[in-house]
């Protein structure tokens, strides 16, 4: 009499199998225990399945499962920790800032100060400022100055005398040492926080309609100056939050001891 050969290896055709249904967890679970039942079902009666490579098969599949369970959990971690970022960008609402970069608002009818740094002293210094088309709009040619942070004020005039509109401009620092060496210079953009924004994951500080990115501020200030690198404080919001992280960092603990 015939006997029908044994299903083996039915960890290799659940991972076929599933990746053919989908590749979902349900599909991996379903595939896998109607294999393995067929591979019961099938098995030759004098020659019955090792109860070793059942129980191999068993752990094999509880393993990757965990690994499963695991990746959504970390996944829920993200989802945290965005909400923590949320909660604290919405905090430098109303906080005066400085950050990298070169661009200054002018107000209609008003003026504008140019922050900027020089690594060394420098025996002159050029300002060129531009409008949204790069185009040239004033030059402003200063008195020698020492290394370190710098503020000139712009009055709004062009090179004709002419006031400009209002709107956002960038600026340029040229600076020389007595030898006509190039004394390096960085720019700074200055002011209050308006708004904050969430584009493609990234988060922006709007400053007089500039965007300014987390990563380029350099000081923040409210009615106490704050570290550099410090984050405003944050309110029952982030603690929330934060409560929660713990929370969920405890209970994913054991889990992580099992699998590693």
């Amino acid at each position: 009499m015939a006997l029908i050969n044994p299903v083996n290896n039915a960890s290799q055709f659940s991972s076929s199998g599933a990746a053919g249904a989908g590749g979902t967890t349900e599909a991996n679970q379903d595939m896998f225990f109607k294999l393995l039942i067929t591979q019961l079902q099938n098995q030759d009666p004098t020659n019955p399945m090792d109860g070793t490579e059942f129980t191999a098969q068993l752990a094999q599949f509880s393993q990757l499962e965990k690994l499963d369970t695991m990746n959504s959990s970390l996944g829920y971690l993200q989802l945290y920790l965005a909400s923590l970022n949320n909660a604290q960008t919405v905090d430098f609402i109303g906080k005066e800032i400085k950050a990298r970069g070169n661009a200054v608002e002018l107000a209609a009818g008003g003026s504008a100060d140019l922050s900027y740094s020089l690594a060394g002293d420098a025996h002159s210094v050029t300002i060129e400022i531009y409008d949204k088309d790069e185009q040239l709009v004033r030059s402003l040619t200063l008195q020698p100055q020492n290394v370190g942070d710098q503020t000139e004020n712009w009055d709004g005039n062009d090179s004709n005398g002419h006031h400009v509109g209002a709107g956002v401009y960038t600026f340029e620092v040229k600076a020389a040492d007595a030898d006509g060496g190039v004394v390096e210079s960085s720019t700074y953009l200055t002011g209050a926080v308006d708004s904050v924004t969430f584009e493609d994951g990234i988060t922006y500080l709007l400053v007089g309609g500039r965007k300014v990115a987390i990563g380029d501020i350099i000081t923040v200030k409210d009615r106490e100056e704050v570290s550099p690198n410090q984050a405003p404080s944050t309110g029952g919001t982030t603690m929330e939050v934060l409560r929660g992280i713990g929370t969920f960092v405890k209970n994913a603990a054991p889990l992580a001891a099992m699998l590693f």
